[in-house]
């Protein structure tokens, strides 16, 4: 049990550490994720995912089989957990800075993109907000997605 910003309490299990700090990020029984902080547990819908998002720094494969082993020595479920943690903190490194956007278009799969995600991306490659590395990487994931939206 962890005592969230709000003072709530909740019964949830801690996966990895962020960055050797000593703060977690985990997960409740009901598949929602929190980062660990000084102020208390926050969910990644509350801007708990800005103490998550140094999980980019390290390589998608590592990270992936990582949270597998950890989650196969608790008793979650590790299809739901793994998909929406991946997906949400990919989007948000698309808002903070070139640095997390750099990272997170690396971990972006192109099954992982939905209308909502390319139009994300494609306002970021039109309006030049990050690098060019950044939007030549975006505008070849989202040129992938469409290809294999018309193909199916």
């Amino acid at each position: 049990m962890k005592k969230t910003k709000s003072g709530k309490h909740i019964d949830w299990t801690p996966i990895f550490d962020i960055k050797n700090s000593g703060y977690f990020a985990g997960i409740d029984k009901d598949g929602n994720w929190f980062a660990d902080s000084a102020e208390g547990l926050k969910s990644l819908d509350e801007g708990g995912g800005i103490g998550i998002l140094p999980i980019l720094e390290m390589k998608r494969a590592d990270f992936d089989s990582y949270l597998d082993e950890k989650l196969k020595s608790s008793d979650l479920k590790p299809d739901l957990i793994l998909s929406e943690l991946v997906n949400k903190i990919i989007r948000l490194s698309f808002g903070i800075s070139t640095y997390w956007a750099e990272l997170g278009i690396e971990w972006l799969n192109v099954s992982e993109i939905d209308s909502d995600l390319k139009n994300k991306l494609s306002y970021l490659i039109e309006n030049k907000e990050y690098s060019q590395n950044f939007r030549h990487k975006a505008f070849k994931k989202i040129k992938r997605y469409e290809r294999k939206k018309t193909s199916t």
